[in-house]
């Protein structure tokens, strides 16, 4: 009897062992398991807004305040003396003033150009115009032409024939109507006109475009 008893608790102590040994590796299975499950995560978050920007011009022509006008030809121009009954020898000027609009949020620049040809080129070949930039609340007369003035202030140089298109120019506008910029203009027929052109009736188109700076 002895001696069998002992392989039998050979063979129970190694069941045992085997049973632990697997036991052993599920709770080592389970520990890895449930490491892979809990993790932690966390976001952030950003948006962006973006409100394009307001830009626009508007003139005040004649003395008439302040208003768009941005269609060709626009308001035609007073000259004192008036225009149309020009002769050898007369001179009349105009201004007029261009701003941004209240709504606009952003700086840019003007430039005056020549938006159309005279109509009646034998007439306007006859015919002298130039142009200054001058200070708020300036007179528009002959002395704005006698004056010395920087390159930054003429538009159009004195004695410049009306046929001849408005040289490169340019001028800086500020938003929300922060600043204005005065055009003085000066028409005039020199004394050597011929009576040939009695009679004779032209126009010229200006523009003048603004344009934002970004």
């Amino acid at each position: 009897m002895g001696r069998h008893a002992a392989p039998r608790r050979t063979r129970a102590s190694r069941w045992l062992v085997r049973v632990r040994a697997v036991l052993a590796g599920g709770l080592v299975l389970g520990i890895g398991t449930t490491a892979t499950l809990a993790a932690w995560n966390d976001s952030e978050y950003a948006t962006a807004t973006v409100t394009a920007s307001r830009f626009g011009i508007e003139g005040n022509i004649n003395a008439t305040g302040f208003t768009d006008h941005a269609t060709s030809p626009g308001p035609t121009l007073t000259f004192s003396p008036v225009t149309s009954q020009m002769s050898p020898n007369t001179v009349s000027f105009s201004s007029l003033v261009i701003r941004t609009t209240a709504t606009t949020n952003i700086g840019g620049s003007l430039v005056m150009s020549t938006s159309s040809a005279p109509s009646d080129a034998t007439l306007a070949a006859q015919l002298q115009y130039a142009v200054r930039v001058v200070t708020a609340g300036t007179t528009c007369n002959q002395a704005v032409f006698d004056a010395a003035s920087t390159a930054a202030n003429i538009i159009v140089p004195n004695g410049t024939t009306l046929t001849t298109a408005v040289p490169a120019n340019t001028q800086s506008l500020t938003a929300a109507a922060g600043n204005t910029v005065t055009y003085c203009v000066r028409l005039s027929m020199p004394s050597t006109a011929p009576s040939s052109v009695q009679g004779l009736t032209t126009n010229v188109t200006w523009q003048w475009l603004g344009t934002s700076s970004a």
